[in-house]
């Protein structure tokens, strides 16, 4: 199998949101896995699976594709995905998107790719503001 035949293996994103609307993220994503439950899945599986008490590991069998959302350190929601071909990759950020009030057009637009020395500058910037939090140097 070519590169470009190959599946997404894993896409994390991390997006920091308002506390007023963080604090409502966990009941827009149930709202939202529960509506799309029916373009994902070809089985009466249990829809929505609660992390918080077997954690993300403990709650979906070995090399099944799944959405996953976090709210923290200690709660999140996970979905096993059955028909990955109807699973929307875009999804979690359409629910972000929809929490966040932003245009409808922003839904369902491409996401912007970057060249490697882009990111490359991103990330040195972002290291170099982060410099001042970082508590893992407590560590050493």
């Amino acid at each position: 199998m070519g590169l470009g035949q190959q599946r997404r293996h894993c896409l994390i994103e991390c997006i920091p949101l308002p506390q007023k609307i963080a604090k409502q993220a966990p009941v827009y994503f149930k709202k939202a896995i529960d509506e799309a439950e029916d373009e994902w899945s070809q089985h009466n599986a249990k829809k929505l699976i609660d992390t918080s008490v077997k954690g993300l590991r403990g709650s979906i069998p070995k090399d099944f594709p799944y959405f996953h959302v976090e709210f923290g350190l200690n709660k999140g929601f996970v979905h096993v995905i059955d028909d990955e071909t109807q699973f929307e990759s875009s999804f979690g950020l359409n629910v972000i998107r929809g929490m966040l009030c932003l245009p409808e057009e922003d839904m369902y637009r491409r996401r912007r790719h970057e060249s490697v020395e882009t990111q490359k500058q991103a990330v040195a910037t972002f290291a170099r503001d982060w410099e001042p939090f970082d508590w893992t140097k407590q560590l050493e």
